[in-house]
């Protein structure tokens, strides 16, 4: 955890008091440093599941055992996996390729950003099931097509009014792109979607909140690394657990491997966190 290993850029707090978007990503990482922040991101995870299931208890909020992110941790598939690891890369692409003012990532970030608004629209609004979601989830990626062009037009026509606009409304880009990725993940706790659900994915916008500081401080790769590993590592172990057959001396054994595993990814988010309230990351 030596602060000499990477470039710091503006910390955390600091930065979301007033975003403000780069041509380049001002920091670079290593991997412990890395690690800090997925481990943070994780914590974040962790303390908003708990959070949710006690507004569930308190409030009775009825989430159905088939909900989206019920069924994807519990039920392996191929394509389950293909969108486990294809996802974090989409949705990196998608909600914050475009929080640069370089021209390239900017306008093939809005072409992506435009398709993910028009699905998030579409799923918060026809209710499938979880498995058709899953099975089908590459579907709605033909709207990359007309979406491609109206960004190809905004980079012909108005390139610099656009870019200008990312200049001096860094900020309002930086917590729009966050909103619309937690709204997004609102319908993964309802097969029919109804306004606590939005309140339920409060976790998935702190941790939106959390990958779009890493992809402007430290580079679109670093977000997209981060997503995929934490993504990998709450799917991937579910699905190892649900695998083992219980009382078990592997379920057993995997059980104190998880606590342990968990105990350590806790110490070193907290260890972050008191980075990140000293104004050091």
């Amino acid at each position: 955890m030596n602060d000499t290993l990477m470039i710091k850029p503006t910390p955390l707090l600091r930065f979301l008091r007033r975003p403000v978007l780069n041509e380049h990503a001002p920091g670079r990482l290593t991997l412990w440093p890395w690690l800090g922040w997925l481990c943070l991101l994780l914590l974040l995870g962790f303390a908003g599941g708990q959070v949710d299931g006690a507004l569930i208890r308190l409030f009775g909020w009825a989430v159905p055992p088939n909900s989206f992110q019920n069924h994807l941790i519990t039920h392996a598939s191929w394509s389950a996996v293909a969108v486990v690891l294809a996802a974090p890369v989409l949705e990196e692409l998608g909600f914050r390729a475009f929080l640069s003012t370089t021209p390239k990532a900017a306008f093939v970030g809005l072409a992506f950003f435009l398709s993910y608004v028009y699905s998030v629209v579409r799923i918060n609004t026809v209710h499938v099931s979880a498995t058709f979601a899953i099975d089908h989830y590459f579907n709605d990626f033909w709207t990359l097509l007309p979406a491609g062009i109206i960004s190809l037009l905004l980079y012909r026509y108005a390139r610099e009014p656009v870019l200008t606009l990312f200049r001096r409304h860094g900020g309002w880009v930086f917590w729009i792109s966050c909103i619309v990725f937690g709204a997004a993940h609102a319908a993964v706790y309802s097969s029919h979607l109804v306004w606590w659900d939005f309140i339920l994915a409060l976790p998935q916008f702190l941790i939106g909140v959390g990958l779009a500081y890493v992809r402007v401080a430290f580079g679109l790769r670093w977000s997209i690394a981060t997503h995929l590993a934490f993504d990998a590592l709450v799917v991937f172990a579910s699905w190892l657990y649900a695998a083992t057959p219980q009382a078990s001396t592997l379920r057993t054994a995997l059980t104190g491997l998880f606590l342990v595993l968990v105990a350590l990814i806790v110490a070193y988010g907290l260890v972050v966190v008191w980075r990140v309230l000293r104004r050091k990351w």
